[in-house]
């Protein structure tokens, strides 16, 4: 049975090695508000709101600060959590900060100068406003917003596991949005008969071993977000009900949520022959993925990956089309760091997951991008999506 979840031993192993950090650095209790570290350390999983939810991680346990309304929600999600404090309403007669700092010096009894938060208060989700910790505490909160992030930037092997399987859905979805592609429908019914199919599929085929996050609509994803003929030209296009025409150059896109880990797929495909300029582009951009691909590896800096890219692009003659870099770092959101950029001097290391995407854009013409998730391992790379990236087989007749 393939890896679709961690475990809660495994999320107390990650809160071991936070704490290990926080103590190098002298801290005794941190606090954290991003909804994605929460769920990386503890496996829980929310809405964010405007109701301030925290984790506090003291003297190495495990608290949290919820509304009443998270309250069986954290309890259920997290076993191995200490104590659950909760206040009942946002904005209510006293702010929930105001509650916070009555938890963190009456209960908790947390050591002044020996707390951090990864940031220096509440997000604004939905609206919210309030005070820092600072204000409600009278106290000096080391700012540590890099820490997780840094521990998320090298996958772990389980990790790697989940985004195989994230890639085996989005190329199952995938294939359904190129079936169901036909001149004269519209984008939309397309991604929805797609999606829906490939996200059947999946949670028909993983039955119980599929542990949904709730983190998206569709289990399994794919769609066009308005790639389509001459508005393919814009990279980040949106929807816009478009449909299929004979001659258009389409550019898609598919994933699916593994336990909050999510693969990117993306291709270039043509509705009908292509015309020579359209091969030529196409042509150019899968040269450039190549190059990509054959330059990353252990030890290799993020810069010269996008550069091989570049270099291939401006012998084929077409700089001029390009309009971003090379790749991103991928994991539990769209884009996490480190960038495959000609501005990054980061180092590329085993267990560092990204996307490949070079892409060039021609106006009036459209986009020529694939993207395929692939692996940093201890032999160069690990490509884990497997969708077909030839033109032959990206042609809809």
């Amino acid at each position: 049975m393939p890896r679709t979840y961690l475990t809660p031993d495994h999320h107390k192993k990650r809160i071991n090695r936070l704490k290990e950090k926080i103590d190098q650095e002298g801290i005794h209790t941190f606090l954290l508000f991003n909804s994605k570290n929460i769920f990386y350390l503890t496996g829980f999983s929310f809405i964010p709101t405007e109701r301030p939810i925290v984790l506090i991680v003291h003297s190495g346990e495990v608290y949290f600060f919820v509304p009443s309304l998270e309250i069986d929600h954290v309890q259920h999600q997290v076993p191995f959590v200490s104590e659950v404090f909760s206040y009942f309403e946002y904005p209510d007669e006293q702010h929930p900060m105001h509650h916070l700092a009555r938890v963190l010096e009456d209960e908790l009894e947390i050591s002044p100068n020996r707390v951090a938060s990864e940031s220096p208060g509440a997000p604004g989700y939905w609206g919210y406003k309030g005070p820092s910790l600072e204000d409600v505490t009278c106290l000096k909160f080391k700012i540590l917003p890099d820490t997780v992030m840094d521990m998320r930037v090298i996958k772990e092997p389980e990790e790697i596991e989940i985004m195989r399987e994230s890639s085996k859905w989005a190329d199952r979805a995938h294939k359904y949005l190129q079936e169901y592609t036909e001149i004269g429908a519209n984008e939309i019914d397309v991604t929805i008969r797609a999606s829906a199919q490939g996200s059947h599929d999946m949670v028909a085929e993983l039955g119980d071993a599929y542990h949904p996050t709730g983190f998206s609509m569709f289990p399994a994803i794919a769609l066009y977000r308005g790639q389509i003929g001459s508005n393919s030209y814009f990279p980040h296009a949106l929807s816009r009900g478009l449909t299929f025409k004979k001659g258009d150059t389409l550019v898609t896109g598919a994933s699916s949520d593994v336990y909050g880990i999510e693969s990117e797929l993306e291709r270039t495909m043509f509705m009908g022959a292509p015309s020579p300029r359209q091969k030529e582009l196409f042509s150019a951009m899968l040269s450039a993925q190549d190059a990509a691909l054959e330059a990353a590896g252990p030890g290799v800096k993020c810069s010269e990956v996008d550069r091989a890219a570049r270099r291939v692009f401006k012998e084929k003659g077409v700089s001029n089309l390009v309009r971003h870099h090379t790749g991103h770092g991928l994991g539990m959101e769209g884009h996490e760091r480190p960038f495959l950029d000609i501005g990054s001097e980061d180092i590329l290391e085993v267990g560092m997951i990204f996307s490949c995407e070079p892409g060039i854009y021609e106006r009036g013409l459209g986009g020529f991008r694939h993207s395929d998730t692939f692996v940093i391992t201890e032999d160069g790379v690990e490509v884990t999506t497997k969708y077909p990236r030839d033109l032959s087989s990206l042609i809809i007749e």
